[in-house]
């Protein structure tokens, strides 16, 4: 299990553990204290090993969760950052200069001009993922355990 300390300062936050407090790693019990809120699945979500979860306490942010554990947890929505202050609708230029040389740039498969963003944990074992659509705009971010973090569809 991921001890949270240290590696959460910031709270709500994406990193490359995911949206602090919950993080990836961590059991869906461990995550639901840590949030103080319940991890909600659909009706026939709940039963299948890969599915998806919400909590009231992070709108907008699905949490992949993988037989029990979380695997990654991610967002659409503007309202929610990165560490380092880039958001959803922000200019994929502007992760290019937050993140400098860290960042991993490859081409988008379901965008002719987009791309999907990465930046590696020094662990190499997490990640936080950015896309980017055609018009240069990021639209997706995600934070969590390679290779889940990396996938489009959140399960495999």
């Amino acid at each position: 299990m991921l001890a949270l300390g240290a590696a959460h300062a910031d709270d709500d936050r994406f990193g490359v553990y995911g949206l602090a407090p919950a993080a990836a790693g961590q059991t869906v019990a461990e995550a639901e204290r840590a949030l103080g809120a319940r991890l909600v699945a659909g009706a026939s979500d709940a039963a299948r090993p890969c599915h998806l979860r919400r909590s009231r306490a992070q709108p907008g942010v699905d949490v992949v969760v993988n037989r029990g554990l979380i695997v990654r947890m991610e967002t659409r929505d503007p309202r929610w950052a990165t560490l380092r202050g880039l958001r959803v609708g922000d200019s994929e230029a502007k992760a290019r200069q937050i993140y400098g040389k860290r960042l991993t740039v490859v081409p988008h498969p379901y965008f002719a001009r987009g791309h999907l963003l990465s930046v590696r944990a020094a662990d190499g074992q997490h990640a936080l993922v950015m896309e980017s659509n055609d018009q240069g705009r990021i639209v997706t971010l995600r934070g969590g355990r390679l290779p889940a973090v990396e996938y489009l569809e959140g399960c495999s």
